[in-house]
């Protein structure tokens, strides 16, 4: 009878160790909750560092805050920013809005192509180039199939020394861009205009 006892009082004390266990947790994680609710603020992207004019914005310069009183939130998030083009300088800590970016840009699409040609230094993120079909055997003229493309980055493939640029381009661009690269096209990339 003794043994039945002990067994009982044993199970008790570990069960009222395991729902003691519980409710810590659980206060803990309702303490940050209510704390995180609380704390007032809007989140934003800020720019960690200077970004010039002609800048495109990638995951490593930005970063999210929150700030006490933004009456002009533009609701932007991380993905939203990333492959933009910065139309006016944004200082370092700045909040990032719509009006600091390329306006034209927001309707572009990101595409990657394999140059035939390895671009000068001077074409680096932010460049804006021209997207050119060299026939690979010289029987027809080079032709234009993106102007004014703005470069994300500009990168080595590995397959034969050739560079793969990830470029912007005007959607209505992107049907002729993808149908050179299943041709005997090589492309070819040139500076362009200033976005």
């Amino acid at each position: 009878m003794y043994s039945i006892f002990s067994f009982l009082r044993r199970q008790l004390a570990a069960s009222r160790t395991i729902a003691g266990i519980v409710l810590v947790i659980a206060s803990i994680v309702g303490v940050v909750g209510v704390v995180r609710l609380s704390t007032p603020g809007d989140r934003v992207i800020m720019a960690i560092s200077f970004l010039p004019a002609g800048t495109v914005i990638t995951d490593d310069v930005i970063d999210e805050v929150r700030v006490s009183d933004n009456a002009s939130n533009p609701g932007f998030s991380r993905t939203d920013l990333i492959g933009r083009v910065v139309g006016s300088d944004i200082g370092a800590g700045e909040i990032i809005t719509s009006r600091m970016l390329e306006q034209s840009l927001f309707s572009r699409v990101q595409i990657s192509v394999p140059l035939g040609v390895t671009p000068p230094p001077s074409l680096t993120s932010g460049s804006s180039i021209d997207i050119w079909a060299v026939d690979e055997d010289g029987d027809a003229p080079p032709f234009t199939v993106a102007r004014n493309a703005v470069v994300v980055s500009i990168a080595e493939s590995g397959f034969g020394g050739d560079s793969v640029a990830t470029i912007l381009v005007d959607p209505l661009e992107v049907d002729r861009v993808l149908a050179v690269l299943d041709s005997e096209h090589v492309i070819v990339a040139t500076s362009g205009e200033t976005p």
